[in-house]
């Protein structure tokens, strides 16, 4: 289904002009329509399901935080209303209070209701396993599973294969076994944020019920976030006892996830999280 069809179809409307926006997996644009006004669509040629996943990701999300609206999806397109972007001096603030509003989201079982993608990675979400251990479903579908996809690909050598898998004896000493399942943003980085003047959205989900603590893992790594976005949470939803201890933890699952896109260029980082982990 070509782009214009698919606005055609879900809007009843035509394609006056459209603009490419690169957002790396898909082909997206910003969108002027016939009628007036703008939105925002991801489009793909291949038919999958991909999209739609999203924009149920996007829906549950936004029962409690501000994501954008889904104005429509199919297997070719994600159509969602177009939020201009502009400074916003409370974006710390509201980005916290939003993720706070969202963790206090429980499940009974960790996982999610079907596989999704962190980046371009299959992201398996124990489908139907009625997990209600984190330690369990964290190291055999986070850890595990990108430690032997990075093993198979030659991006671990056979020593750091080994190290990596010795985590799995040290879990008890980060997790405890009282965790509850929060419903997770899942790739939060400053890149998946937007703001107008008055509202923040969340973008770009990958959400599952995991521990409320692995949602920060991206926002330690790449910036972003000030000092006031912890804070702020913390007030709202405090952390929990050991927190600090945690975070190589839970970022190793995305700089194995990273090290399995982007290649050897993420090694050291990986080898680097996974002695931390050692050490603690």
């Amino acid at each position: 289904m070509m782009l214009e069809k698919c606005i055609q179809k879900h809007l009843s409307d035509r394609v006056e002009n459209k603009k490419e926006i690169g957002t790396g997996l898909f082909k997206a644009y910003k969108i002027k329509l016939g009628k007036g006004g703008f939105a925002f669509i991801k489009y793909q040629n291949q038919s999958n399901n991909n999209l739609i996943k999203e924009a149920e990701e996007l829906n549950l999300l936004g029962k409690t935080i501000n994501t954008p609206k889904v104005l429509g999806c199919c297997e070719n397109c994600l159509i969602l209303e177009w939020i201009d972007e502009s400074y916003n001096p409370n974006k710390q603030k509201q980005m916290a209070f939003q993720l706070a509003k969202l963790h206090k989201n429980t499940n009974r079982y960790f996982g999610f209701d079907y596989n999704n993608k962190i980046g371009n990675t299959e992201q398996i979400n124990a489908v139907g396993k009625c997990i209600g251990n984190w330690s369990d479903f964290y190291w055999n579908y986070r850890l595990l599973y990108q430690i032997e996809m990075a093993y198979k690909r030659n991006l671990l050598s056979k020593i750091h294969y080994k190290q990596a898998l010795s985590i799995k004896s040290l879990l008890t000493n980060f997790i405890n076994e009282d965790i509850k399942p929060s419903l997770l943003h899942g790739d939060l980085w400053s890149g998946n944020t937007i703001s107008d003047n008055n509202k923040t959205y969340f973008i770009d989900t990958a959400s599952y019920y995991g521990h409320r603590e692995a949602d920060f893992s991206l926002t330690y790594m790449f910036g972003g976030f000030s000092e006031d976005f912890y804070q702020h949470y913390n007030k709202e939803f405090p952390f929990d006892d050991g927190y600090e201890r945690r975070k190589p933890l839970y970022m190793l699952y995305h700089y194995l996830n990273h090290l399995n896109i982007f290649g050897s260029s993420y090694s050291y980082a990986v080898v680097n999280c996974i002695n931390k982990v050692k050490s603690i």
